[in-house]
């Protein structure tokens, strides 16, 4: 199993737009090798929020067809130049792969 986590800081109140953001089904769902997808919303009482957004792939080759395929290389190059929005404080990506499963 391969995994995607990308970790992103933003302002108070705002991590309900990444959640809703992931919450329908979209293009990444249909592709091969694709396991599953968890948004995680860090437990807090106040202040930044920390959201996590967990992909799983069969296989790092599965996500490297997905990185390389037309429909995402297309969602990013809509959004390419803009700044980055303002409740966004930090993103953080990494690619893990699964050593042991129990």
């Amino acid at each position: 199993m391969f995994y995607q986590i990308k970790k992103m800081i933003v302002k108070e109140g705002t991590s309900s737009i990444f959640i809703d953001r992931f919450s329908g089904e979209g293009l990444i769902e249909k592709q091969p090798g694709f396991v599953g997808l968890e948004v995680l919303l860090k437990e807090s009482r106040r202040g930044d929020e920390e959201v996590l957004i967990v992909v799983r792939w069969d296989s790092k080759e599965d996500w490297k067809n997905w990185e390389k395929s037309p429909e995402h290389i297309a969602g990013h190059k809509a959004n390419a130049g803009k700044p980055k929005p303002d409740h966004i404080i930090e993103v953080q990506q990494n690619t893990y792969e699964t050593k042991v499963s129990k």
